[in-house]
């Protein structure tokens, strides 16, 4: 998941814009093109799947093919863990955009009110280091829109120095297999990492508990350098996710950091790194 270590987030290349082709003769030809045919339904079907995520239509226009898939499965998967965490509850749940509202504008006050008071940002991190969830408040903070980073890497945003120790922190025992490792219960799935539930503390242990400051790139100044964040929260177990075995049962719950980000104590920004 680190890719490649001399590289970093930018903001996502915008949505091309499509040439117009001028109407001839043969248009009855192309009309009749299997492959056009085909072409046109895909794109009318991300188009509505487009129309479909929880964010603005001036972000939405924005957005290529590969970013609108990328989103889409971000966002199911975030559907799927709420309603694995709240199938016991009394209280329905209506997530942003599930009734045609976009993340935005829905009327959610009270969780605007939390993240202003937050002054910082919210962030779910899987432990293979994927980006599982982000609060929009990490554009007053590093200039990332939402979809700049939602299923993304987070390591393409931590400054190189820093991404083993935020390695380490995914781990519930601050020591992270080497890539491609196995045995002692641990099972591989593609860039995830599955640990069997005996291995696993009791979500409520003391040992889950997070507290460091990491260097992540910060866009909002000339020199494009880097904003310390202090992250404090904890290891969580991430439900609803159902990553199936080459057996075809699926997996246990596994542990991603659940944290807010403030400005850190070295709240300045450092300088570039090539």
């Amino acid at each position: 998941m680190l890719g490649n270590p001399g590289s970093y987030a930018h903001k996502k290349r915008k949505k091309p814009v499509l040439k117009q082709k001028k109407t001839s003769e043969g248009n009855d030809a192309v009309k009749s093109n299997p492959s056009k045919r085909h072409r046109d339904r895909l794109n009318g079907e991300l188009d509505r799947l487009t129309e479909l995520l929880p964010f603005s239509e001036d972000i939405r226009s924005r957005l290529d093919k590969l970013s609108v898939l990328r989103l889409s499965v971000g966002y199911l998967r975030v559907k799927s863990y709420f309603k694995a965490t709240m199938k016991n509850s009394n209280n329905s749940l209506m997530l942003p955009g599930a009734n045609g509202n976009n993340m935005d504008t829905a009327g959610f006050s009270e969780g605007d009110l939390l993240l202003q008071a937050l002054n910082g940002f919210a962030v779910v991190v899987t432990s293979e280091g994927s980006v599982f969830y982000v609060s929009s408040t990490i554009k007053d903070y590093l200039g990332f829109h939402q979809s700049d980073v939602v299923y993304q890497s987070v390591f393409d945003l931590i400054h190189t120095d820093d991404r083993a120790m935020f390695r380490e922190q995914l781990h519930f025992a601050l020591n992270p297999p080497a890539a491609g490792a196995g045995g002692d219960g641990l099972q591989s799935c593609g860039n995830v990492v599955m640990y069997s539930p005996e291995q696993l503390p009791p979500e409520n242990s003391s040992f889950l508990e997070r507290s460091f400051v990491c260097r992540f790139r910060c866009l909002l100044d000339n020199s494009s350098g880097f904003l310390a964040l202090k992250f404090q929260g904890r290891l969580k177990y991430l439900h609803g996710q159902r990553i199936s075995k080459d057996n075809g049962t699926c997996n246990k719950p596994q542990l991603a950091l659940f944290a807010c980000c403030r400005a850190g104590p070295a709240s300045g920004h450092c300088g570039d790194q090539s």
